[in-house]
């Protein structure tokens, strides 16, 4: 095991970089994906809901009926 006095230079050396700190160079990949990721969620999301609010809109539900107990409401 070899003595450090600097753990600045030590740190940022490219050959023990990854041995500290695993996948350097990739956040900005892991960003991106992130990203990607939430755009699809977000609109696979969307979309399902405006299905199911199209689905109660044709069946013309008033704003009493919940009183009459219709199921699938």
């Amino acid at each position: 095991m070899a003595t450090l006095t600097n753990w600045v230079d030590h740190l940022t050396a490219s050959e023990v970089a990854g041995q500290v700190y695993p996948y350097v160079g990739t956040e900005l990949w892991w960003v991106l994906a992130g990203i990607v990721f939430w755009i699809w969620w977000t609109i696979a999301t969307a979309t399902g809901e405006d299905e199911e609010h199209q689905k109660l809109a044709r069946k013309k539900h008033g704003a009493n009926d919940y009183k009459s107990n219709i199921p699938e409401w």
